[in-house]
C-alpha cells in the first residue's frame, strides 16, 4: 500500500490544479508515461504543456493498464498562476485530446492536494456480456462471455473479498520490489444486472497491479461452475498467483471514480 505522506507545495508563482478525465484506454498503452509509446498521461501531459507553456508533471489517482479506459481519473499538476484558468484548461484538452480523452473538470485545489496522495478510494467498474451472441458495439467496452453465468454465486463469492486480505493470489508482482506487501482492504464488491448487462463495482483505498481483472477471471469462474464459492477462500489464503485464473481482459475495466474528502 502507498505510504501516506504531504506532497510539496507548488513553486512561487504556481499554483495547484486538478482535473478530472474519462478516456478511451484502448489506443494507449496504459496511463503511465512511456517512451516510444502512446500513454494516457504522455498525450495529456502534453497537451497541458502546450496550453500552459510550460512542462507538467502529472500525479493521477490511478495508473490504468493498457486497454484499460477511465470515467472518473484525477490528476493534478502545477500550473503557472497566470495561465490557470480552469475553463480555457479543460476546453483545450478537448480540443487537442478529443475524442479518446476528455476534461470533465478543471479546478484550482489547495496547494496540499495530490491526485494520488489525497485518494481515499478509488471505485472500479467491470461489464460482461454475458450472451450466445456478441455484440459489435459494446466489444470495446466490455467482455463478451458466451455461456450462462450464475449471478447469485457470484454475488456470495463477491462477498468473502471484504475486508482486509492478502491479495497476492490476484495480483501481479512488481519484479523490482519482489517482497512488496499485497495487502489491501476492500470496502464493496457488488454485482448487478444492467438491461443485459453484468455490472461488477468495487471500492478500495488501493489495488495492486491487475487485482481488480484478476479478482473478475475468478469470479467469472464460479459464475460458470468451474470454480464454487466456498473455493474462494482457499485461493486468497494460498498467497500464490497460480491459485487464480487468468485475469479478465481489459477492455471491461473502468476506473470509475476517486473519491477525496476535499475534492
Amino acid at each position: 500500500m502507498d505510504p501516506i505522506r504531504r506532497p510539496d507545495p507548488p513553486p512561487p508563482g504556481r499554483v495547484r490544479m486538478a482535473m478530472t478525465v474519462s478516456y478511451n484506454g484502448a489506443p494507449f498503452c496504459g496511463f503511465a508515461r512511456n517512451e516510444g509509446v502512446p500513454t494516457v498521461a504522455g498525450a495529456l501531459s502534453e497537451a497541458l504543456g502546450r496550453v500552459l507553456g510550460h512542462g507538467v508533471d502529472l500525479a493521477c489517482a490511478g495508473r490504468t493498464d493498457r486497454g484499460v479506459h477511465a470515467r472518473g481519473q484525477v490528476v493534478s499538476f502545477d500550473a503557472a498562476e497566470e495561465r490557470a484558468d480552469p475553463a480555457r484548461l479543460a476546453r483545450s484538452v478537448n480540443r487537442i485530446c478529443g475524442p479518446d480523452i476528455a476534461a470533465r473538470d478543471a479546478r484550482v485545489v489547495g496547494g496540499d492536494f495530490d491526485a494520488r496522495l489525497s485518494c481515499v478510494s478509488r471505485v472500479y467498474r467491470y461489464r460482461i456480456l454475458a450472451s450466445p451472441v456478441p455484440d459489435p458495439l459494446r466489444a470495446a467496452a466490455s467482455w463478451h462471455v458466451e455461456r450462462p453465468l450464475d449471478l447469485r454465486a457470484m454475488r456470495v463469492a463477491s462477498d468473502r473479498l471484504l475486508g482486509t486480505h492478502d491479495f497476492a493470489s490476484f495480483c501481479r508482482r512488481n519484479r523490482s520490489r519482489p517482497d512488496e506487501a499485497l495487502v489491501r482492504t476492500v470496502h464493496r464488491a457488488e454485482w448487478r444486472r444492467q438491461d443485459d448487462l453484468l455490472v461488477f463495482e468495487i471500492e478500495a483505498r488501493s489495488f495492486c497491479h491487475q487485482m481488480v481483472r484478476s479478482l473478475i477471471g475468478t469470479l467469472v469462474a464460479v459464475g460458470s461452475a468451474r470454480l464454487r464459492a466456498a473455493d474462494l477462500g482457499a485461493v486468497i489464503r494460498a498467497r500464490d498467483r497460480n491459485a487464480a485464473p487468468s485475469p479478465a481482459p481489459p477492455q471491461g475495466l473502468i476506473l470509475w471514480k476517486a473519491r477525496y474528502h476535499d475534492y
